[in-house]
């Protein structure tokens, strides 16, 4: 598989498993999630789902792994049905911890000053 096929895959799955959590999950605990960025690997039989939550009093230790496990059960299940692909990539939930590392610098720049 070449990388521009994965390239193209992971921007897929950006788009349409956002679009899928703003219209078709009813769990109030995902409906904050927003979905920063998708890694898949080179034989695209695994996705990184990045994340981050937004508007919301929950942190991300609060929100179950088992919650984010089903979730992805079910979007995979939507996705085979949407994409002209043999095998839906396995997703994995990962917390996008880049915007918490980039306020903590800005933070201590200011600091600083």
């Amino acid at each position: 598989m070449s990388s521009i096929r994965a390239q193209k895959v992971s921007d897929f799955l950006r788009k349409e498993i956002s679009l899928l959590i703003s219209s078709e999950i009813n769990d109030p605990r995902l409906k904050n999630l927003n979905i920063t960025a998708v890694e898949v690997s080179t034989d695209i039989s695994q996705a990184s789902v990045f994340y981050t939550l937004i508007n919301t009093e929950v942190s991300h230790e609060e929100l179950n792994p088992a919650i984010l496990e089903k979730l992805s059960g079910m979007l995979r299940s939507r996705l085979s049905k949407i994409m002209n692909i043999r095998r839906v990539p396995k997703l994995n939930f990962r917390f996008d911890r880049s915007i918490e590392y980039s306020s903590n610098i800005e933070k201590l720049l200011n600091k600083i000053k």
